[in-house]
This record gives structure tokens, sequence and C-alpha cells, in this order.
């Protein structure tokens, strides 16, 4: 079997699109544990402050909104 130009890049384009597609999947499945998992981490170390809302999902709270908090208890 001899490798011609067309043979080769049915073969290039076939590699590059199961590439593709492989990452575009597996991305999507884990992106939404790796953004829980990083927020997670900085609502534990004290970088960011979270509240869930009705539908039990975290909300980031504005940093304005802590620091009236804060001195209004002043």
């Amino acid at each position: 079997m001899i490798m011609d130009v067309y043979l080769h890049t049915v073969l290039a384009i076939s590699a590059i699109g199961s590439a593709y597609y492989a990452g575009h999947y597996f991305a999507k499945a884990n992106i939404e544990e790796v953004i829980g998992s990083m927020l997670d981490t900085l609502e534990r170390e004290g970088f960011v402050a979270t509240k869930e809302d009705e539908d039990g999902d975290k909300e980031l709270i504005l940093i304005e909104d802590i620091i009236k908090k804060e001195l209004d208890k002043s």
C-alpha cells in the first residue's frame, strides 16, 4: 500500500478530527467539577465569600456588600 497525497490527507484530517472531538467531549465532562472544586478551595481559604441561593447553587458575594455589612456592625 503506497501512501499517496489523498490517503495522507484523509488520515491526517481523521486524526485531527478525532483528537478535537475527544478533547471537546472530555473537557465538558469535567469543567463543572473543576469550577466547583476551585470555588470550594477559594472559599475555604478565605479568598472569596459565597452564599447558596434558593436552588442550592453558590453565588459569589460582592466585596462592597461584605464591607458594608462589616461597617454596619461597627
